[in-house]
């Protein structure tokens, strides 16, 4: 799905391109781009162990972030909080599906009645004059609570990794249908 490695892929390969146009070895070297590029890196693992697979990470508004990481086949850890995990959660099940003009992958967690929903949406809002889609995209946590909705908080942060299907594909099987409908919250209004 086309979805969950546009915003994260292009991130993570912003430097090769630089890196190969450089003029020479030294130029290659920027210490500018070293430091964006560990930086990068460090803010799509911060949460996750060094011998798991980011598969979404964000911030938010209050500053705090949600990580999802792979910890082996049929196994992920979804972690929330500050500089230390206020909630941690293994385990987890995995839905994508598409839509006309976009698509949206879900991972949801289970905590006793509450259930975390982390997701990435692109739904199309219009069509420019030349008949491109205009899409509008979010990413975050819908909170539910003995099945009704709680709360949505959407990633208010630049360097989001988004849902990587690929990454999800290997640690779950796809549910193929989605948990909630309730992530059309963080759609544009009048996108209804």
């Amino acid at each position: 799905m086309l979805l969950a490695g546009c915003q994260g892929q292009a991130a993570e390969e912003d430097a090769a391109p630089e890196a190969a146009a450089a003029p020479s070895a030294s130029a290659s070297l920027d210490p500018a781009i070293l430091a964006r590029d560990a930086e990068q890196k460090r803010i799509w693992a911060a949460a996750c162990a060094a011998d798991e697979t980011p598969v979404f990470t964000c911030t938010f508004k209050d500053g705090k972030r949600v990580a999802v990481c792979g910890a082996g086949e049929g196994n992920g850890r979804y972690r929330f909080g500050g500089a230390t995990p206020e909630i941690e959660i293994d385990g987890g099940q995995y839905t994508s599906v598409m839509y006309s003009g976009g698509g949206e992958s879900q991972i949801a967690f289970d905590n006793g009645d509450t259930r975390y929903i982390v997701f990435s949406r692109m739904v199309r809002t219009g069509f420019d004059e030349d008949g491109n889609n205009l899409p509008a995209i979010s990413d975050g946590i819908v909170i539910e609570r003995g099945g009704k909705f709680l709360d949505i908080k959407l990633c208010e942060d630049p360097d989001v990794l988004p849902v990587q299907t690929g990454a999800a594909n290997a640690i779950w099987e796809d549910e193929r249908e989605p948990f909630t409908e309730e992530t059309m919250r963080a759609d544009p209004p009048g996108n209804e």
